[in-house]
This record gives structure tokens, C-alpha cells and sequence, in this order.
């Protein structure tokens, strides 16, 4: 294996024209490759029909497998076996131009299978122009799934038909969404949306009093929780599953739901809420398999956070259609990553010790570095340093870096777009091993 000198790299960087020869099988691939390297690189792109005039030559080798292979030489070669693994290779050259880094020979295999970047747009708004740079960056680094959380304590970001109320001042309408969802389609990039019940609904039960949880602490009157569902309540769990239902409908092309399930209750003062104290768990459990089973049955893989399940080392009835997205093992009584891999459930890592960048570093949290990212975290290290077996590695199914608006003013969306770049550039370090 070779790598060009030093001034090839300068070469490729500095020239304002890129000459590319596209073999006729990836012509497709034309239009958003010039359109990424104009918007990311300003660079012309210039495709060429004679191979001997190209600065790239993207060529076909239908023997590779979701790989792309870069040779470098006189002229840079990538050799791709379909088109979304040529726009892949030319992405990964796009970044290597941008950082002005020199660019080596090998062949690229994928080891991350889903890439995701999570925005919470719930508690923090951000404008459809602005979602798109994030897609393009995201582009740029090989990513993959966006994962849209729209529904928090403090916000509702997107236009609802069936219950206006309950939409945030600054909102995206549908039509917003909906050109979202083609621009990300465009990129190869599939949307996840995010609807966090039972917990996390503060926004969603403002005005709907008589649907949250009550909780009677020793010498207290009763009280209600503003922000968890009485999930015992038959109109509170049909108000949820309506909710689901609109969101559903305009999600048609996405592959997953993400239906939340963290951070509901005290599960260790589970006697002090009323309606929980005989049965709590199997109550909350009872609830989430009645959303996993209403969202798979529409053709979502319902995902779900893992802080509620398999307690204190007791067993559970969450359903297995569900897949687990592993954030946390703060607390001691928490189920380790082994207990959701020894159950046969897929994992995705949300690792929130290196990827959780979390606005106003809130609740104890500090800023994730490229370097932390890049050299201390690898895709099977999850929360409080647990590292997943050779044998269960086939069920992780990916990593994501999640962007948390706890404190929305302590920075700008230009701020969170410009060190959310830089930490895609760090994460994206483990999306390919290098033959």
C-alpha cells in the first residue's frame, strides 16, 4: 500500500476544478456530488469523458463488498461496487481535500453499520435551512440516520393537525418536514423520528391536567407530575397513541420510531405514585409494549432508551420487537449492556460518558473532544467503560452522537452546527477499517 506525497495532497487541495471520470454504471451520482463538494469545499467539479484527463477516476469492481477501495497515484482512483458505496468513497475524499490531509491508499470496509447524529430539536429550535447544513456535514463524514427528537419537557417542534395546543411558538410545519425528509433521501440519509413517552411530556400534558401521573409523598397531599403520563388511564394511553399515529403518517419512509421509555419515574420509590404501587413495572412495561406493538404494526422498528428495563438485576417483559438504545449506567441499579445482549436485543451506542454533547454541559456533563472521540471510544465501548464481547458484537448496530439542548441559549445553532462538524470528523474515524 502507498500514499501520495505531500505534494499531490496540495495539489488536489488547492485546485479550485476537480476533474472526475465517472464509469456509465455511477453517471446517477453526478448532481449531489457536485452540488456537496460546491456547498462543503467550494470546488467546481468537472466530469470528464476521457479517464486520462481525470484528476479522479471512479470505476466499477462489482467483487467489493459495501467497500470502496482508493488508489493513489497520478491519478486518484476509487474503485466502488455500487453507486452509494462511489458517492461514499467520494465523500471520504471530499473530507480528506477539506482538512488538506494526505490522502492514502486502501480499502475502505464498513464496521459501522448505522451512523447516527441525534438532534434534540425539542427543547431547541432549529430552522429547516440550518437542519439541512447538519445533513450535509453529515454527508460529508458518511453518516447516515438523523435521528429527530421533536418532543420534550419544554417544546413540541412540529406542526400538529390533531392538537394544535401543544405546538411550541417556533415550530417546523409538515411541508418542512416533509422537504427535510426528501433532502436527507437525497443524501442517503434516513430520518428517525422521536416521540419520548411516557416521561419527558411536560410540553405534551400542559393542558391535559387529568393524564399525569400522581405521585403522594409521606405527609403531602397528592400531586401531579407535569411531565409523566398516568399510563393507567385508558384516555391518556389513547392520547399517546394518537400522537403516535399523526407522527407516523408523516414518517412514511423511515425505517425506525423511537418511542422513548427513560426517565418516567422514581422506580425505587415506586409505592409513592398511587397507580403504580401494586404492579408498577409490570404496569410501565405493560404500556410500552402496547406503543412498540401500535408503531410496529404501521411497519416501524420501535426503539426505545434502556434505563427502565431488567432493574436491579430482575427479569422483564419489555417485548422483543424492540430494539435498545444504551445511553446510561449512572445508576448502580441500571442493567448492564449484557443483560439487553444475553436477551437477544439489538443495540445501538449512545454512549453518554464520550457521545453525548449536552448544551450548557448540564447535569454534570462535559463537552465530548475529537480527540476523546477518535482515540478513547471505539464502537463496542459502552456507558461507565463497558466493553461488549466478540461473540454479541453482531447485535450492535451502531453509535450515535446525540446533541442534548438542556440549556437551548448557552449556544447558537451557527455554534452547534460548527463544533457538531468538527465532532462528526472525530466520530466518523471508526466508520471504516483500512485494508
Amino acid at each position: 500500500m502507498h500514499s501520495m506525497d505531500a505534494n499531490k495532497t496540495s495539489f488536489v487541495s488547492e485546485m479550485n476544478e476537480v476533474r472526475v471520470f465517472l464509469v456509465e454504471a455511477f453517471v446517477g451520482e453526478k448532481e449531489r456530488i457536485t452540488h456537496l463538494y460546491m456547498q462543503l469545499l467550494e470546488k467546481q467539479i468537472c466530469f470528464i469523458d476521457k479517464p486520462e484527463l481525470a484528476t479522479i477516476i471512479v470505476k466499477n469492481s462489482s467483487e467489493l463488498n459495501d467497500t470502496f477501495v482508493i488508489e493513489v497515484a497520478e491519478t486518484i482512483m476509487i474503485s466502488a461496487d455500487s453507486s452509494l458505496t462511489a458517492f461514499r468513497g467520494m465523500m471520504y475524499l471530499a473530507q480528506q481535500i477539506k482538512a488538506g490531509s494526505e490522502i492514502k491508499s486502501g480499502k475502505f470496509r464498513e464496521v459501522l453499520t448505522e451512523r447516527i447524529v441525534m438532534l434534540d430539536i425539542g427543547r431547541k429550535y432549529f430552522s429547516l435551512s440550518k437542519l439541512r447544513q447538519i445533513l450535509e456535514q453529515m454527508a460529508l463524514y458518511g453518516f447516515n440516520f438523523l435521528q429527530v427528537h421533536f418532543s420534550e419537557n419544554t417544546g413540541f417542534r412540529i406542526e400538529s393537525e390533531k392538537y394544535p395546543e401543544l405546538v411550541s411558538e417556533n415550530f417546523l410545519t409538515k411541508k418542512e418536514i416533509k422537504a427535510l425528509i426528501r433532502y436527507a433521501a437525497y443524501l442517503s440519509i434516513e430520518i428517525i423520528p422521536d416521540i419520548d413517552t411516557p416521561g419527558h411530556m411536560e410540553q405534551l400534558l400542559k393542558t391535559h391536567p387529568q393524564w399525569q401521573l400522581t405521585i403522594k409523598k409521606p405527609q403531602e397531599e397528592i400531586t401531579n407530575i407535569p411531565s409523566a403520563l398516568a399510563i393507567t388511564n385508558e384516555e391518556a394511553v389513547a392520547f399517546a397513541l394518537s400522537l403516535y399515529d399523526e407522527y407516523m403518517a408523516l414518517f412514511t419512509d423511515s425505517r425506525y420510531f423511537h418511542i422513548g421509555a427513560d426517565e418516567f419515574i422514581d422506580f425505587d420509590q415506586i409505592e409513592l405514585y398511587p397507580s403504580l404501587a401494586d404492579g408498577g413495572i409490570t404496569k410501565f412495561e405493560s404500556y410500552v409494549n402496547t406503543v412498540a406493538k401500535f408503531v410496529k404494526a404501521r411497519g416501524f422498528v420501535p426503539r426505545v432508551w434502556n434505563d427502565a428495563f431488567f432493574r436491579n438485576g430482575k427479569t422483564s417483559t419489555l417485548t422483543k420487537a424492540v430494539e435498545i438504545t444504551y445511553w446510561t449506567k449512572w445508576q448502580k441499579e441500571m442493567a448492564p449492556i449484557q443483560t439487553f445482549l444475553d436477551a437477544g436485543y439489538s443495540v445501538v451506542n449512545f454512549n453518554d460518558n464520550y457521545l453525548y454533547y449536552v448544551l450548557g454541559e448540564n447535569a454534570g456533563y462535559t463537552y465530548p473532544t475529537v480527540e476523546k472521540l477518535k482515540y478513547l471510544w471505539q464502537p463496542n465501548l459502552f456507558s461507565s467503560e463497558q466493553q461488549v464481547p466478540l461473540q454479541n458484537q453482531k447485535q450492535v448496530k451502531g453509535a450515535a452522537l446525540a446533541v442534548w439542548c438542556d440549556k437551548p441559549e448557552a449556544k447558537t445553532e451557527k455554534e452547534i452546527i460548527e463544533e457538531l462538524t468538527k465532532l462528526m470528523e472525530g466520530f466518523s474515524f471508526h466508520f471504516h477499517k483500512i485494508d
